[in-house]
């Protein structure tokens, strides 16, 4: 893919070479200042931002090649000051920046700190710090005491986390990437299932008496059933099915950040009920934007994993961006207006609009985030003896 102001290799020569085809609103353009990176917008303006600046040196990285001035020799960029542009921007360039941190903790806060979410690594032989940075790390695949690149299918399935994902989240090479092709729709209820836990069952309980129907009975409790049997058989599990020698390849499931919900006057009950025994199930973070109209919500009430807040659709807009509205997804319970799916897109939450489903294998993946860790468990060819 070429763009506009954008470099493409020459076959004959081996070197970049101008594109001839503009592409996107805002591409980014060679510029033969040293170290500044141009942004080229579509109203003809441009930012610059260099990669020298007073709060920290470059110790490498400042040479351009004589013949195309489109290549940069590999640099590293010392110092590195926390929330400043090279600390929170993806730059896809060959400079690495480097950061002071006092101990593990401040290097997690400042990995978590980046809106992105692709890929991070530790080295470290303190178990201790292995374990902390495996619970809090904010990214789609982990690497401990190993390469953080060359992820193979299965083995590391890829795929990032916050703005390192668009869409609902399934991993290239993973158990759930073809899921997400097809649409599903319930044709029986299911019959794997496992007792729920005691949140569920206690909704599960509120609900059972408001509805006298015996199939909106049957379909709740077969649904938080199945979600009970899905989390403990597979999305509550780490997996490692590589299983090689002198490495762990896991692949396991972390809550969202939090997903949000969508009731109108007119949203049905019943798919809302099970939306509330999903989420309680995988302990995601949900929130309820409740129409002021809606009636009939107190069965929500005093439930602490869910936020209920009544607002219309133009308070709900306004505080999507809001600095404390981090919701990854929006289950859809029906139509969605325009300028909602416009705010959502422009917050950056994925919209899963598919049917609510009461089989726990194929809805509970929308309420979880899928990582896969690799950890290197021999030092030198000798397997540690935590992992024989």
């Amino acid at each position: 893919m070429m763009c506009g102001n954008c470099s493409a290799s020459d076959p004959g020569r081996g070197t970049p070479s101008p594109a001839r085809r503009g592409l996107g609103e805002e591409v980014f353009a060679q510029d033969q200042r040293p170290l500044t990176l141009v942004l080229s917008r579509g109203n003809g303006g441009t930012l610059s931002y260099s990669l020298r600046s007073p709060s920290a040196d470059t110790v490498a990285g400042d040479t351009l090649d004589p013949a195309s001035h489109r290549l940069w020799s590999p640099g590293i960029k010392l110092d590195v000051q926390p929330g400043s542009f090279f600390h929170t921007t993806e730059c896809f360039g060959p400079v690495l920046g480097l950061m002071r941190a006092e101990d593990i903790e401040e290097a997690i806060a400042l990995a978590n700190a980046v809106p992105f979410g692709l890929t991070g690594g530790i080295h470290t032989l303190d178990d201790r710090e292995i374990v902390r940075w495996q619970e809090q790390i904010q990214v789609g695949n982990a690497y401990v005491n190993r390469p953080i690149t060359g992820a193979v299918v299965r083995r590391q399935p890829f795929g990032g986390w916050k703005a390192s994902n668009v869409g609902p989240g399934a991993k290239a090479g993973g158990p759930n990437y073809v899921l997400q092709l097809g649409t599903w729709r319930q044709v029986d209820l299911p019959t794997q299932q496992a007792d729920p836990a005691s949140v569920v069952a206690t909704v599960l309980e509120r609900c059972q008496h408001r509805s006298g129907d015996a199939h909106t009975q049957a379909l709740w409790q077969a649904s938080a059933r199945s979600y009970a049997w899905a989390w403990q058989r597979h999305y509550g599990q780490e997996h490692d099915p590589s299983q090689i020698l002198g490495e762990l390849n896991l692949f396991r499931y972390r809550p969202v950040r939090g997903i949000l919900v969508r009731v109108e006057a007119a949203t049905a009950t019943v798919p809302l009920v099970q939306v509330v025994l999903a989420a309680l199930t995988c302990e995601a973070p949900l929130t309820i934007s409740l129409s002021p109209d809606r009636d009939n919500w107190d069965w929500l009430a005093d439930l602490s994993p869910v936020q209920v807040i009544v607002e219309d659709e133009a308070s709900l807009i306004a505080r999507l961006n809001a600095p404390d509205a981090v919701y990854d997804r929006l289950r859809a319970l029906g139509p969605l207006s325009t300028a909602l799916r416009r705010a959502l897109n422009e917050a950056g939450i994925s919209v899963v609009d598919t049917p609510v489903l009461a089989n726990g294998r194929l809805e509970l993946r929308y309420y979880l985030r899928e990582q896969a860790l690799s950890q290197t468990v021999h030092r030198y060819g000798n397997v540690m003896k935590t992992y024989r």
